[in-house]
């Protein structure tokens, strides 16, 4: 009886031994921005006195989890098993953005949302996908698509709306490529966002309070 238990736990530690030896390491990614590919814009200013306050980014289940998504051709969304974000992408974006923006030295501040300081403007956004998505066995982008709201946080009127989208061929089918393509996405999508910000007639309108 005493043989056949050791026995037992012998086996089982052996095999328990072997699964553990075979799953592949968690590979853990993140966005980050390449300042080196940043465009900045011409600075106005008329913004030099203005706040902006950027709010979370709003988006599905999906996006709110570490997972790192494809879609492939028959449009099923899957996640890769061992690699993950650090961090949630609505969050990851969020950093990212912001600091864009105050890079581009536009406004007098860009502050988050748990600030208890006053603004003038307020950028609310919706992320509507970010993914890797596999058109065919040799060909995959990388996509992010976002809609931005600037609103007058004194009137409480939306004063223009814009929805960028990023598409990034991938150069290896798998977790590493798609998150090198993807990074590349958001920092188009920033560069685009700066320069609708600082866009002459858009400024105009921020200090007019017009919608």
């Amino acid at each position: 009886m005493n043989n056949n238990l050791l026995l037992i736990i012998f086996f089982s530690s052996i095999l328990s031994g072997c699964i553990t030896n075979h799953v592949p390491p968690t590979h853990v990614y993140t966005i980050t921005p390449n300042w080196n590919d940043s465009v900045i814009a011409d600075k106005n200013q008329q913004y030099k006195h203005k706040i902006l306050k950027f709010t979370p980014i709003r988006s599905t289940r999906a996006l709110t989890s570490t997972d790192i998504l494809y879609t492939d051709t028959l449009n099923t969304q899957n996640q890769y098993l061992y690699s993950r974000w650090n961090d949630a992408p609505t969050k990851l974006l969020q950093t990212f953005f912001q600091l864009s923006i105050e890079k581009a030295d536009i406004f007098k501040a860009v502050i988050s949302n748990i600030s208890t300081s006053k603004s003038d403007f307020v950028l609310e956004s919706s992320l509507l996908d970010l993914s890797h998505q596999l058109t065919s066995n040799t060909n995959s982008e990388g996509v992010i698509r976002i809609r931005f709201y600037l609103i007058n946080n004194k009137t409480r009127k939306l004063i223009a709306t814009k929805e960028f989208v990023s598409s990034i061929k991938v150069n290896s089918q798998d977790a590493k490529g798609a998150v090198t393509a993807i990074n590349k996405a958001a920092a188009v999508i920033a560069n685009n966002l700066v320069q609708w910000l600082s866009e002459t007639p858009l400024a105009n309108k921020l200090n007019s309070g017009e919608n």
